[in-house]
């Protein structure tokens, strides 16, 4: 080819002329690869063995030729980079496959069985480090999760708690009169039977009973877990949805860790919430929610605390329950991908997400059954086998419905090895409250009150309670 292009230049010229220094000037500007010296060493060349020609001739000529041997040069070279994109191995895909996986298994054990060129990329995922308390922390979610158990959640607000009493006909709900009923909860005879852990607000965490004893210590005796919620609530998330938040806390939080389990904590709460309307969850809504606990959990990992991770996807609405199903699966995917991308341990971690229900406004209402077969698949579609269980928020459902959702969960035959148990709040305490009415001579009544509701919901754990066969 270069022959070819050569002989037809010469052609170009008058007859009789030298064409010797034109072929050294194109060589020439070819290997320096510059095109514009290649114009001008052609131009002197031409202008050298063509006397007669003028300049801007010359010129003209020169530039046609060159312009067009570009052009060719270009196409070639793309046409050779397309085939070696097609010939090159695809680590992309292969990262992609990495993260894919790494949500539907072990990360720890998946990074170590994944091939080396598939570790690299963009998008592989966060090789975990080497965990102080890996063996603790896989003991202890197991134990929250024994059968015929679950956790009292009990990290209520101060003034979602005197809304409740409120409701209750207790007025005047004071600092002291919340701690009596705190003590009250955390000593009532047998509650170890059926709950395996405890959720205490932070500043619980450090109080005491009216006889000196911490509340720590009250737990221990009976068996139950003390635990800890660690986000600081919610904040609006500009450039999100209206309504939409964010959680905040991750600031100090290796710190407050580390003080929560010299307290005697071992698991901890963090919370955020999920909000479902026609536009929303927002792209910006679900990435900074799940990224930002995803960063809880390694931080409480690393401190020797369980994360006891809460995605609350609120029931707020008209909305129906394949909806919430939807956005749920949405949801708890994002999460587990940003527990893979930071090397959480996941056999050392629990969800407690929200049943899956339709809006609090839809008109059509949900059977036990319709709620159990959702939720299960939505767990199914989601969650790895490694996590050792799932710990059920109950919303704003009333004791009796949660316990017959719970129930229907576990009868039902499912894919994962999951165990599937409670994590209630008001659930477990809305007769208890009642009963107590902040009168300390009832006190007996309301511990025995949430000793039922504790009961029935452990029976709900193995799929064997029994419709009303607890007060409510």
């Amino acid at each position: 080819r270069a022959w070819r292009s050569r002989a037809r230049l010469a052609s170009r010229l008058p007859r009789g002329s030298d064409s010797r220094p034109i072929v050294r000037a194109i060589t020439a500007s070819r290997r320096a690869s510059v095109p514009a010296g290649c114009y001008q060493l052609q131009s002197q060349a031409l202008q050298q063995a063509s006397p007669s020609r003028t300049r801007l001739e010359s010129l003209r000529f020169v530039s046609r030729r060159a312009k067009r041997h570009l052009a060719v040069g270009s196409s070639r070279a793309r046409a050779r980079r397309r085939d070696t994109r097609a010939m090159a191995p695809p680590t992309r895909r292969r990262s992609v496959a990495v993260v894919l996986l790494a949500r539907s298994a072990s990360v720890g054990a998946w990074i170590r069985a994944a091939p080396r060129s598939a570790r690299g990329g963009a998008m592989s995922v966060t090789v975990p480090v080497p965990v102080e308390y890996a063996a603790e922390l896989a003991a202890t979610a197991s134990a929250l999760v024994a059968p015929g158990k679950g956790v009292l959640s009990s990290d209520e607000s101060a003034p979602t708690l005197a809304a409740r009493f409120e409701a209750a006909g207790v007025d005047g709900f004071e600092d002291d009169a919340r701690r009596a009923y705190r003590e009250l909860l955390y000593a009532t005879p047998e509650l170890g039977t059926y709950v395996s852990g405890a959720i205490l607000g932070a500043d619980m965490l450090f109080e005491q009973s009216a006889g000196g004893t911490p509340f720590v210590d009250l737990l221990n005796v009976q068996g139950i877990l003390p635990g800890v919620r660690v986000d600081a609530g919610d904040v609006q998330l500009p450039g999100a949805i209206a309504g939409e938040t964010c959680s905040r806390g991750l600031d100090g939080l290796d710190e407050r860790a580390a003080l929560y389990r010299e307290q005697g904590a071992r698991f901890a709460k963090w919370r955020t919430k999920i909000r479902i309307s026609d536009n929303a969850p927002s792209f910006l809504a679900l990435k900074e929610n799940c990224w930002t606990m995803a960063r809880c959990a390694r931080t409480l990992q690393e401190q020797g605390l369980v994360p006891l991770l809460e995605p609350a996807v609120l029931s707020e609405g008209a909305h129906s329950i394949e909806r919430a199903a939807e956005v749920q699966e949405r949801v708890y995917v994002d999460v587990f991908r940003a527990l893979a991308e930071n090397g959480v341990f996941l056999e050392g971690c629990l969800l407690k997400p929200s049943m899956t229900t339709p809006g609090d406004d839809c008109p059509e209402a949900a059977t036990a059954e319709l709620v159990a077969a959702y939720s299960v698949r939505t767990l199914e579609r989601t969650v790895p086998s490694a996590v050792p269980g799932v710990c059920f928020n109950s919303g704003t459902l009333s004791e009796e419905e949660a316990s017959l959702c719970l129930d229907a969960m576990n009868r039902i035959e499912r894919k994962g090895p999951w165990s599937v148990t409670f994590g209630f709040s008001s659930s477990l305490q809305a007769t208890c409250a009642q009963t107590w009415g902040g009168d300390p001579d009832r006190a007996g009544a309301a511990q025995q009150a949430l000793l039922a509701r504790a009961r029935a919901n452990g029976e709900a754990n193995l799929g064997k309670y029994a419709p009303g066969s607890q007060p409510s």
